[in-house]
């Protein structure tokens, strides 16, 4: 009996999906520690397009892309954020809540 390797294109899929929402936090949180001191103000733009990059590879609608866009940039020029994952965080929340969702539904 030959054993059969996981389809590649199957993997990719459930990478994305388990990883996907962590990257964007990741990066906007780095985003966040590259902004530090008198880069703060640039930190508003910068995360805000930031936020409106990862919004528009999951195809959200461009009202809710502009008010993460918009929570983005204001979560980079807040001080004292910058060695704290808050977004890495709420990203690895949200997948956690969206698993649970998802094992009700089936």
């Amino acid at each position: 009996m030959k054993a059969s390797s996981p389809d590649p294109s199957s993997l990719i899929e459930r990478l994305h999906r388990a990883f996907g929402p962590l990257i964007g936090g990741i990066i906007l949180d780095l985003v966040d520690l590259s902004t530090i001191g008198p880069y703060g103000l640039g930190g508003f733009f910068i995360g805000g397009l930031v936020g409106w990059w990862i919004c528009s590879i999951y195809s959200i609608s461009t009202q809710t892309r502009f008010i993460i866009a918009l929570l983005a940039g204001i979560y980079c020029l807040l001080p004292l954020t910058e060695f704290i994952p808050v977004a890495t965080l709420i990203s690895a929340f949200i997948r956690f809540r969206g698993e649970s969702n998802l094992r009700a539904e089936d």
